[in-house]
């Protein structure tokens, strides 16, 4: 009787509180993240129609060596490669920022699913070079001052609609941040390297020897955090290192070195 008396109270509450969030609604009307039109998609929250047909038709960025590149400080390069679903420009601009400093962990969640989905091509090649088995997902790790702060690591989040996505596995603690730092987003480039130089340490490092890393960020701008992320996996034997993000500096965004 009383497992009754409780499914009955719970859907009471759960009425009471569809009925708060159509009252809010009405008071202020859902805004689309980018164009901040009192639109909203059918499909997606954040977005009206057509904000989300220009990101799900954006360019994709090729899969990129880091090998000499001219793009790169001469500092940042310890990883293979990286590959992203989308330039850090337009709709991504408003999007990552969001996510990250204003509470949305659901637009990580929204976005790595459609970003998993558009990179699905370019990783079958990836996934090509060598046995699946051999590969892992890394998340990028946040400092626990900073999670606790945030709520959440958005970088996990990713990692993980990634791993769903593709059938991999994935570490969630195969690097630990041993600092706190201060943002990256003011930095040029050899402060960003320096800021996180040394900062990264291997977790699980038997787990990760002999195997090609696929390291995870919400978005490569100097490619530093990845870097040295990195280094530290590489110190830790992993054969190889290939960044994926959701977004990355190339096009829209210019750093000083």
């Amino acid at each position: 009787m009383m497992g009754v008396q409780n499914l009955a109270w719970h859907n009471l509450g759960q009425r009471l509180v569809q009925m708060a969030e159509s009252m809010l609604t009405l008071v202020y009307p859902p805004q689309c993240f980018v164009c901040l039109q009192c639109e909203q998609s059918l499909s997606c929250r954040f977005l009206c129609e057509g904000c989300l047909a220009r990101v799900l038709e954006a360019d994709l960025p090729p899969l990129r060596s880091w090998k000499n590149s001219e793009e790169l400080h001469p500092e940042i390069q310890d990883c293979e490669s990286d590959l992203a679903a989308w330039y850090y420009e337009d709709s991504m601009m408003a999007l990552i920022p969001r996510m990250k400093y204003q509470n949305r962990p659901a637009i990580a969640k929204v976005f790595a699913e459609i970003a998993a989905a558009r990179l699905q091509a370019p990783m079958n090649t990836v996934l090509l070079s060598a046995e699946k088995g051999g590969f892992i997902l890394v998340p990028v790790p946040l400092h626990p001052l900073r999670q606790r702060e945030r709520g959440y690591n958005q970088s996990l989040l990713i990692a993980r609609a990634f791993s769903k996505k593709w059938q991999l596995a994935m570490l969630p603690r195969a690097l630990r941040r041993t600092r706190f730092t201060q943002s990256q987003a003011k930095l040029n480039a050899t402060e960003r390297a320096k800021n996180v130089n040394g900062v990264f340490v291997p977790g699980d490092a038997e787990r990760i020897a002999g195997r090609t890393v696929l390291l995870v960020d919400d978005v490569i701008t100097t490619g530093a955090t990845v870097s040295a992320c990195a280094r530290a996996l590489q110190q830790t034997g992993a054969a190889r290192v290939i960044a994926l993000a959701l977004a990355r500096a190339g096009r829209g965004l210019k750093l000083k070195r």
